[in-house]
């Protein structure tokens, strides 16, 4: 195996790749927040469901259309041909993205070859392909992760300084991934600015002709015939967020450095950081694009975690590459080759740990599997979530796949209220009933019994997943990963 993989590197990272993608397609099941499931997985699904959902919506959305709609049609295809069950076709999905990351590996160690050597590609590439996070943020429909592919691909073909049709080819995919994810352009912003600095300015032109003509035939079009005009959805994006950007978690500007100190795992994490800021002038093409990226996503105030994982991999290639490129220099680090492996020893296990422990995790078990439960049942008629203290939590009907009603149950919204909806719609009394948390359940499930006149038995009990459990127990405030409890009306 060594020796196949000494003379066959990059085929062996991408099987190494795969392999560990395609684990985290089987076994990381569910979703890993409200992003990559409610949007381009519960829409598509509640539109087939019942049409009158799209035409009532008469606004753009910021978020484009696009990649829900691949799962439409998709999902529209499965159907036809007799897979209706939800898990299936997550499976599919799932199996589907592993693929398509595989392209952040391969041309992560092209871009590495391309600025280094064979050795340090090799270790870049298996960085990429075996790095904590990113088998179970590859197989989840998270538009920062499906962005990268064409990003890469793209930022590739411009470090290979081809002149005329790959330049444009490059515009097309940045163009493509932009649809998915529109602070990308930010990153082609930062190409054109080193060209124009060159004064390669038919490069500028070409690149900017390519991107222009990729997202005029795609985002363009699409947003015509949705919303009467070209490119409405992200017109309506960057207005939403010039007006709301203090809406939602905010911080520092230092927190995206302090996320990647300990993301990538100190104090490997630091060497990788020095390495990347190192490297600006050999390999400027990429770094002022990715530092414009970063910067901006430090300076405005709407700080997600998941919004800086488009620059990660390109941080991961320069700074190995830039960090190698140091130690082969270094005097100091010269005669200290055995601390330096121990340090990527220690990177290596820490890392195994965390990949492991993602690769495996079922995120959001109890909402989707309490749901997925209910959906082999052919008696459902109407279901009401209580969920005690977490407040209001939107539920992945998707996994339900039944056309009944599903009511919340928490402070803001009443047994009161839940009933006067049935009654104004005519609907079947609900028959079962899910209680998240084991706090006061005794007492919660009375209350309920109380409120709409039924008796309750229990049905069966589901439990967080490992990680899901430690998420909830560390941060119980935004990670509300309870217990669920399933009872029926009898």
């Amino acid at each position: 195996m060594k020796k196949y993989f000494e003379t066959q590197p990059l085929r062996t990272i991408l099987i190494i790749a795969l392999l560990v993608r395609l684990l985290a397609a089987f076994f990381a099941k569910g979703y890993g927040m409200h992003d990559d499931h409610f949007g381009p997985i519960q829409q598509p699904y509640d539109i087939i469901a019942d049409y009158s959902y799209w035409e009532s919506r008469t606004e753009p959305h910021g978020h484009s259309i696009i990649y829900p709609s691949l799962h439409y049609y998709l999902f529209l295809g499965l159907n036809s041909v007799g897979i209706d069950d939800p898990q299936t076709k997550m499976y599919i999905v799932r199996i589907a993205h592993a693929f398509y990351s595989l392209l952040i590996v391969y041309f992560g160690y092209l871009i590495a070859l391309h600025i280094s050597n064979k050795e340090t590609a090799k270790k870049v590439g298996l960085v990429l392909a075996l790095f904590g996070i990113f088998p179970f943020m590859s197989v989840r429909n998270l538009i920062e992760m499906v962005t990268i592919p064409p990003l890469i691909w793209a930022m590739y073909l411009v470090v290979k300084h081809d002149k005329g049709k790959n330049i444009f080819w490059a515009g097309v995919l940045f163009g493509l991934s932009f649809i998915f994810r529109y602070h990308t352009m930010l990153m082609l912003g930062g190409v054109g600015l080193v060209f124009l600095f060159r004064k390669q300015f038919s490069n500028a032109l070409l690149i900017t002709s390519g991107f222009v003509v990729s997202v005029s035939l795609t985002q363009g079009i699409v947003d015509y015939l949705a919303w009467g005009y070209p490119f409405a959805a992200p017109l309506e994006y960057f207005l939403y967020n010039a007006g709301h950007g203090t809406d939602y978690t905010s911080g520092p500007w230092y927190q995206y450095l302090l996320l990647l100190f300990g993301l990538l795992i100190p104090p490997i994490s630091g060497f990788l950081i020095f390495g990347w800021l190192k490297n600006y002038k050999e390999n400027i093409i990429i770094y002022l694009p990715v530092l414009l990226f970063f910067a901006f996503h430090s300076y405005f105030p709407n700080k997600q975690e998941r919004f800086i994982l488009p620059a990660i991999p390109f941080i991961i290639i320069l700074g190995i590459t830039g960090w190698e490129a140091f130690v082969a220099k270094s005097t100091f680090w010269a005669n200290k080759r055995k601390t330096l492996s121990a340090m990527w020893g220690w990177f290596w296990i820490a890392n195994t740990i965390i990949l492991v422990a993602f690769t495996f995790t079922y995120s959001k078990k109890t909402r989707v599997e309490s749901l997925y439960y209910l959906s082999q049942k052919s008696d459902v008629a109407g279901v009401v979530v209580e969920t005690g203290d977490m407040g209001g939590i939107k539920q992945p009907t998707f996994y339900l796949n039944k056309q009944v009603p599903v009511f919340e149950l928490f402070e803001g919204n009443k047994a009161d209220k839940i009933k006067a909806d049935i009654v104004t719609n005519a609907y079947e009394k609900p028959n079962y009933y899910i209680f998240y948390g084991a706090d006061k359940l005794e007492e919660r499930v009375k209350q309920v019994e109380l409120d709409f006149g039924i008796q309750l038995a229990t049905e069966t009990e589901i439990s967080p997943s490992l990680l899901d459990w430690v998420f909830y127990k560390l941060n119980p405030k935004h990670n509300k990963n309870k217990s669920a409890y399933i009872y029926k009306a009898v």
